[in-house]
């Protein structure tokens, strides 16, 4: 099959817009839950056999696969195109729906919560394959309130706060923007004005930064408004009704990591963020450039404007897989194979790029816009990776083939490894080679340094909103947190006060970010393994992978002989980012 065009993905596979299908399966829905509340009755006359408890949570996967098909496609929808009306519709609609079938289903959660443990016990152990979620479940029972409570925060999310973050995202994703060099009434969108931020001449990265935050900039303080919105529900919810001692705690909670783990995390990336600041040193002599700024962070040192058509990067990506195992690179060819890629530029279409893993068994779907150059090409590996991971994990059922955050980025930033470990390998020239070594030093910065700063920057912004400060005083906090992050390293303009309301992350999954820090120095170790294991090392990362959500995290990485996640464990990732820069360092590549 070839691929000479970015394709766009067929969602007819799931539903027609307005279809008899789509009603007809959203009364099924409601028929199944209406067949599944018969329990409620069924509970108060005592707990059920374990043969009656397999046949209820039989009901209930069922449930929730049918409920993942019709959101996820009302979800897709929405992303291949932010301003169609039909679209934002029918999301709307759904969230309506999801939030009663929640409400409806809310007595089996509550009550699996407050069953005593001796009663709990035996009927968990006659379902050893949904053990883990029967666990997980029971574990948030100090933060789960009654269920009339329960169900009056899922009917006023839709109009509140899910309400917000749509129009957040229909709000940005219309952002319209003058690429640099471009003749009056030509505009992009924010992906394709961001390949200008990768340009070789300094003057084109600093005209579509400041083109970036011209725009969010425009709105920010409105954004800024919305985001203390957002952050007052969180914090409403989850410190005064659902008792969590912070508001971190909910993200470690959902992650089932240690509190402990994550701040071994922070700390050492605080402690070894000056590394980062060496490379940013390194990388200004080699460009030439008297003093380094943010507009300059990902400026490569050898201008590529070729433009590497879908194919042949589609085709480089797919062998990458392929150098590792046939299998991985199978399965990442499937998303493709199965129309479910949508990689095409195009209006009103969702910025950045997801994966998104529907259904245990079924090939996941894939946005991103792909635009020819080097970076679409890791981000596509990145994309298909999480692909390669949700497929191998589909054998679990639908509560335990979704990685938990802290693993869900293991697959994905090994294939960004592999991709680059490819084309070194390819380099014809010390030039090359080093132009890569900028890109995986680039991307570490990127996915460790910046996000953990993300999300040591979120913990302040947290504390600043609950104590009344004004968006200016966030916009404050977080230039604060860029200097000290870049250590006098690096030179940032005002424009940048207006990154933080840019980062969905920040208003859709609080403390999302430090995830991508994990992810990363975790994949480093990872590295290390294959490169002294070679192919022994593949059963061991695909039995990783494979295990999907129905462990926790530490449990996963200890049978891989990983861990403990405490400052010994981080430090071994950025020896890696050592070894590349001392890498760096030996070529000493010039600019030109």
């Amino acid at each position: 099959m070839e691929y000479m065009d970015p394709p766009v993905w067929n969602l007819d596979q799931l539903y027609r817009q307005g279809g008899p299908e789509l009603a007809a399966d959203l009364a099924a829905l409601k028929d199944q839950t209406r067949k599944f509340t018969a329990w409620r009755a069924r509970l108060r006359n005592g707990p059920p056999s374990p043969m009656e408890f397999r046949e209820l949570v039989t009901e209930l996967a069922a449930l929730n696969r049918l409920a993942h098909r019709l959101s996820g496609f009302s979800n897709l929808a929405f992303a291949q195109d932010t301003q169609d009306q039909k679209a934002q519709a029918l999301m709307a609609r759904m969230n309506e729906e999801m939030a009663d079938l929640a409400n409806d289903l809310l007595f089996f959660e509550i009550w699996w919560k407050e069953l005593d443990g001796d009663e709990a016990a035996p009927l968990a152990s006659a379902l050893p394959d949904f053990a883990y979620w029967l666990g997980r479940t029971r574990a948030f029972r100090p933060h789960t309130l009654p269920e009339p409570e329960e169900k009056i925060i899922n009917l006023k999310n839709t109009t509140g706060g899910d309400a917000l973050l749509a129009l957040y995202d229909s709000l940005t994703n219309r952002y319209r923007f003058r690429p640099p060099g471009a003749e009056a009434g030509v505009e992009v969108g924010r992906d394709e004005l961001m390949v200008h931020v990768r340009d070789a001449a300094p003057a084109v990265r600093a005209e579509a930064y400041r083109e970036l935050y011209r725009v969010f900039g425009a709105d920010g303080p409105i954004l800024g408004q919305m985001y203390q919105t957002a952050v007052r529900d969180w914090r409403v919810e989850n410190l005064r009704l659902r008792r969590y001692g912070s508001p971190m705690e909910v993200r470690h909670k959902a992650n089932d990591l240690p509190e402990a783990a994550v701040a071994a995390l922070l700390r050492t990336v605080r402690e070894r963020v000056g590394l980062f600041g060496d490379f940013f040193r390194l990388k200004a002599r080699v460009l030439g450039l008297s003093k380094f700024r943010r507009y300059d962070l990902y400026a490569p040192l050898v201008e590529d404007r070729a433009r590497v058509d879908f194919q042949a990067g589609f085709e480089d990506v797919l062998a990458a897989f392929g150098d590792f195992s046939p299998r991985f690179q199978s399965l990442a060819a499937r998303v493709a194979e199965a129309g479910r890629l949508h990689a095409r530029p195009r209006p009103g279409k969702q910025g950045g790029a997801f994966c998104y893993s529907m259904l245990p068994g079924d090939t996941p779907w894939v946005l991103m816009t792909y635009n020819g150059r080097r970076q679409d090409l890791f981000t596509l590996a990145h994309e298909l990776g999480h692909a390669v991971h949700a497929q191998l994990a589909g054998h679990h059922n639908i509560f335990h083939f979704h990685a938990t955050l802290p693993l869900a980025e293991t697959a994905s930033t090994f294939a960004e490894m592999l991709l680059a470990g490819r084309l070194k390998s390819q380099a014809r020239s010390e030039r090359e080679r080093a132009n890569l070594l900028f890109h995986l030093l680039d991307d570490a910065y990127a996915t460790i340094g910046r996000q953990a700063f993300f999300a040591l920057f979120e913990i302040k912004a947290h504390e600043l909103t609950e104590n009344g400060a004004t968006v200016d005083d966030l916009a404050d906090a977080y230039m604060e947190n860029l200097a000290e992050q870049f250590g006098g390293a690096v030179e940032v303009s005002p424009e940048f006060r207006w990154e933080w309301v840019s980062i969905p992350h920040f208003f859709h999954t609080p403390f999302y970010v430090y995830a991508y820090s994990f992810g990363q120095l975790l994949v480093y170790s990872l590295w290390r393994r294959y490169e002294v294991e070679g192919s022994t090392f593949v059963p061991r990362l695909t039995d990783l992978l494979s295990r999907g959500g129905s462990e926790a995290p530490e449990k996963i990485l200890a049978a891989s002989n990983l861990g403990p996640l405490d400052e010994t464990f981080w430090r071994g990732g950025f020896e890696v980012i050592e070894g590349f820069l001392e890498e760096l360092k030996d070529l000493e590549p010039q600019s030109g």
